[in-house]
């Protein structure tokens, strides 16, 4: 039987580049996560690869965060604090989730997916673009 591969749910578009080569590679893998999420809800594995998923997330989002808050500070950049508490709220979520998963919480799968997609889409749009509007006038 031949199975059609389903289109992706989430994935990097131009419109997404803030125009710093490793940020935007560094999104563009959040957005795979997220992608490997959806594609393993499609296969009917999504809650096996729940917590897979959320610790590679936990991971990737912390090195992600760590990394552009050292840009931001390398550069002056003046919405630093603000741009660092909006990650803290985000670790503390992706955190949660992952307690919850590792409680027995196995139902989240699809909470995971739109809370990672709708911060994803809002903060690179408004808060990374800041950044790299700034670094451009500098």
């Amino acid at each position: 039987m031949n199975e059609a591969i389903a289109k992706p749910m989430i994935e990097w578009l131009p419109a997404y580049a803030v125009g710093v080569p490793q940020i935007d590679a560094e999104h563009q893998r959040l957005f795979a996560l997220a992608e490997g999420m959806h594609q393993a809800m499609l296969a009917g594995q999504g809650k096996a690869a729940l917590a897979a998923l959320l610790a590679d997330l936990v991971a990737y989002t912390c090195y992600h965060f760590e990394h552009e808050e050292q840009l931001m500070e390398r550069t002056g950049y003046p919405g630093y604090q603000d741009h660092r508490k909006q990650h803290e709220r985000f670790r503390s979520q992706v955190r949660a989730m992952q307690e919850r998963a590792a409680s027995g919480e196995v139902t989240m799968t699809i909470e995971v997916m739109q809370a990672l997609i709708e911060w994803l889409k809002r903060h690179i749009a408004a808060s990374d673009r800041l950044i790299s509007d700034h670094m451009k006038r500098d």
